[in-house]
């Protein structure tokens, strides 16, 4: 089963139909699982990030939580949503992303499941983001006709405060590219549960200091311009997980975008090519 972790302007989400509420107890805490059918066809697991009601702050998501009730309910690949700012001149406001790095700026969040004596492990964060359910994603948005930017470093401040512009430029001398408050630990969690994870941003502002300041109902504008071709995406690659899921035979469905644009077999991923690391702007092209 795939698993939905959404934030900001994403906690409803329509398709979703023979709706299951669950609380799920883990070691850290219960959380709210959602079981559904996105369609009335996949079916998928869904949190939303924030609460139903957006009433968790950033820093006070229990992320280990909500990766280990995923995990619990059979959860074995998760797409996120993470709204985000951006940072340098090659992402604008609007724009969908798939990321492929992060950066982490938070502090004194829950961020290991190995934190006990004798549990600890090194886990390897070379492709924290998925490269086979990245290719899902991106197949599945060319398959609607969505635009979606390959390609985006992310960086996490704790929140719920916007950052400063000197901390978004020691960001951008860092390498980021996007800046939010959410993506970080989840996506190290979901890697150190040997789930399967990406994020598609989505855009909705310049960060501080980068463009003009917009306000918090012209953020939330272009969020929901964005919200079909979010839920369009979503719904592509949940109905092509899940098709794959039956007929894991199937040639034409394995067959998926790699990051130089050529084809390859999610069924044989010691074939596909390298997973080419995006080249950010230069200083000269995102400073005046």
């Amino acid at each position: 089963m795939i698993g939905l972790i959404t934030g900001s302007g994403f906690a409803d989400l329509p398709a979703l139909s023979s709706k299951a509420v669950e609380q799920v107890d883990t070691p850290f805490g219960s959380v709210t699982v959602i079981q559904a059918r996105w369609d009335g066809q996949g079916e998928v697991a869904f949190i939303a990030r924030h609460g139903q009601d957006h009433s968790i702050a950033p820093h006070l998501i229990n992320y280990r939580a909500n990766i280990s009730a995923l995990h619990a309910v059979g959860v074995r690949a998760i797409v996120a949503t993470a709204v985000s700012g951006a940072i340098t001149s090659a992402y604008a406001p609007g724009q969908l992303v798939l990321i492929d790095d992060f950066l982490n700026f938070t502090t004194g969040r829950s961020d290991t499941f190995f934190d006990t004596p004798g549990s600890v492990r090194h886990t390897e964060m070379t492709t924290a983001y998925d490269p086979e359910l990245r290719a899902l994603v991106r197949t599945s948005a060319d398959l609607v006709g969505v635009e979606l930017v390959d390609g985006a470093t992310y960086s996490t401040f704790n929140g719920p405060r916007f950052e400063s512009p000197a901390e978004i430029e020691m960001a951008e001398r860092a390498g980021a590219d996007l800046v939010g408050m959410t993506g970080y630990p989840e996506v190290v969690l979901a890697r150190e549960r040997g789930l399967a994870y990406c994020s598609i941003a989505i855009v909705s502002n310049h960060a501080a200091g980068k463009g003009a300041e917009l306000s918090i109902p012209e953020i939330m504008a272009v969020i929901d311009e964005a919200s079909p071709r979010v839920q369009a995406v979503l719904g592509a690659t949940i109905s092509r997980y899940a098709q794959l899921a039956l007929d894991p035979a199937n040639a034409e469905l394995r067959m998926v975008s790699g990051d130089d644009g050529a084809e390859w077999d999610l069924a044989t991923p010691e074939n596909r090519p390298l997973p080419a690391t995006h080249t950010p702007p230069t200083r000269d092209e995102t400073t005046t």
